[in-house]
């Protein structure tokens, strides 16, 4: 089975870096990317560059380059379907599978490709109607009117589409993070369904996955040292041309996809939301502190939130000569945030509305990593739900943490195919290592081994076997894991010295040949 493209382009946004240095590449950081020695020459001097951002690697000596996938092929001499699947497992992303083949997903690349030089194309007619076209006059008028000026549409390359699925809207071309056009927002002029309409979800089109105008605002959010984010895409527009350059928006109002905030925390680490101040501007809060509040409360990124008066978007601010950046600079914490929306909408002499928001809050504030801010929170909690002085003390001494308490209940989820034949794998070298009697019968079974790390494992024990006189022993077999790669030797290390009790019992050692060694369950055919 094929790699389902969605999966591919999720390795291709994860961290380059983080690939390299796993398989043994070692990093020196220049600026804002790294450089290490080139796997495609004999290279003394390291010469190769490595962009996180770009997802890019590139040699200035034998101008060799190329993606995660390209590394790895080359660095451990692997087929494609090794590299992906090594590059999976380092970023840890799930694999997703369809019925084509590697040559196909090659096809599948290139039609890509020329489907992004279409879309090129498609662009420059939008952008010659706006700017030349005598039919839209009124088009020009209206972003005149919104205070856009034409340096501005220029740069952005806002056009129009007076037919088609756009059809008399304004298009404002998504790039993604790669600087790659994939689609449009469509924004209505007139009285039409929708405010904004959206390139349908494709194989290079996925909505929650693009952020407009990222490529462009993260050099100037790691200068500036923080990313602004908007609800309107126009609103990017003003804002930038009112010389707030490191300001995005999110494509739609769902919560934003994980992999999106883990691709913008590995360079920026401050965030400040900058939402309209309307119902909508709060939900969106709300939507994206869903997703985001994880590594805020791991004190991975810093999250501000903006009140904006009522009603008043951004760009109304900007435009009626307000300064924005007095919300922007003094936008509270995200937990500062979340305090007030709760009490505001708290009745202090409802006895059970203020027992409910205390439970949440405690949850929440629990969950900090920081003791420090805890203390801190706790503090401004207790005063919020308290009516005196004598109450906030009362309950802030009272308040119990233990820190780290999960927001909310573990869902079990049943284990995928690949996980269970991992599981499987793993327990037949932990007892194979363990309990020397059971050796003979479990050797057959090595043959079956598909995970990368622990079929390198197996052959290291064949070796050992072989060639050393002395009984096999977990000291010997954690000297070998020893000098395997990083992420080898995580998955392998609670195999010699394990967390859990040696069950070698017959019915366990059933289960384990009858699962290894029937072919429905193989890596193989799940990939």
């Amino acid at each position: 089975m094929g790699i389902k493209p969605q999966t591919l382009e999720r390795i291709k946004e994860g961290s380059l870096s983080k690939i390299i240095e796993a398989t043994g590449g070692g990093l020196k950081k220049v600026g804002y990317e790294f450089v290490t020695s080139c796997p495609w020459h004999d290279d003394t001097n390291p010469s190769l560059t490595i962009s996180d951002r770009k997802g890019f690697c590139f040699c200035h000596v034998c101008r060799e380059g190329g993606d995660a996938i390209d590394y790895i092929q080359k660095k451990k001499g692997l087929t494609w379907r090794e590299a992906c699947e090594l590059a999976a497992g380092i970023l840890g992303v799930q694999i997703e599978t369809d019925d084509a083949n590697p040559e196909e997903v090659a096809r599948q690349r290139e039609l890509r490709k020329k489907n992004i030089q279409k879309l090129n194309l498609e662009n420059k007619q939008y952008v010659h109607n706006l700017h030349y076209d005598s039919k839209t006059e009124s088009i020009r008028q209206i972003l005149k009117d919104r205070g856009i000026t034409k340096e501005s549409a220029t740069e952005f390359e806002l056009g129009f589409a007076p037919t088609g699925f756009f059809s008399d809207r304004i298009t404002i071309p998504i790039y993604n993070h790669l600087n790659q056009l994939v689609g449009w927002t469509g924004r209505a002029c007139r009285d039409q369904p929708g405010k904004y309409k959206n390139t349908a979800d494709s194989d290079i089109f996925h909505k929650k996955q693009l952020v407009f105008n990222e490529y462009r605002a993260v050099n100037a959010a790691k200068e500036a040292g923080g990313l602004i984010f908007v609800e309107g895409h126009l609103d990017v527009v003003t804002m930038w041309q009112h010389g707030i350059r490191n300001v995005v928006a999110m494509q739609g109002t769902a919560a934003p996809d994980p992999l999106v905030l883990q691709r913008l925390s590995r360079n920026i680490k401050n965030f400040i939301l900058c939402y309209d101040g309307d119902a909508g501007g709060r939900k969106a809060v709300e939507q994206f502190l869903s997703v985001a509040q994880g590594l805020a409360l791991k004190g991975e990124v810093n999250i501000n939130v903006a009140t904006l008066p009522p009603g008043q978007d951004p760009d109304e601010i900007l435009r009626s000569g307000s300064d924005l950046y007095q919300y922007i600079a003094g936008a509270p914490s995200w937990l500062d945030w979340v305090i007030d929306e709760w009490v505001e909408h708290m009745d202090i002499n409802d006895t059970s509305m203020v027992i409910n928001v205390e439970q949440k809050l405690k949850a929440l504030i629990n969950s900090l990593r920081s003791k420090a801010l805890r203390a801190h929170y706790i503090g401004r909690a207790a005063q919020v739900l308290s009516s005196t002085e004598k109450e906030a003390e009362k309950l802030s001494k009272g308040w119990e943490t233990t820190g780290f308490e999960p927001l909310t209940e573990s869902v079990w989820v049943p284990r995928s195919p690949h996980e269970a034949r991992f599981a499987v794998e793993r327990r037949m070298v932990r007892i194979f290592v363990h309990c020397p009697e059971r050796r003979e019968e479990l050797l057959p079974m090595f043959e079956k081994v598909t995970s990368p790390a622990v079929k390198w494992l197996c052959q290291r024990l064949i070796e050992l076997e072989s060639f050393c006189s002395t009984d096999l022993t977990p000291h010997s077999v954690m000297a070998i894991v020893a000098t395997a790669e990083p992420h080898y030797m995580s998955q392998l290390r609670t195999l010699i010295r394990p967390n859990v009790i040696i069950d070698d019992r017959p019915g366990v050692l059933k289960h384990l040949h009858d699962t290894l060694m029937s072919d429905s369950l193989s890596f193989e055919s799940i990939f």
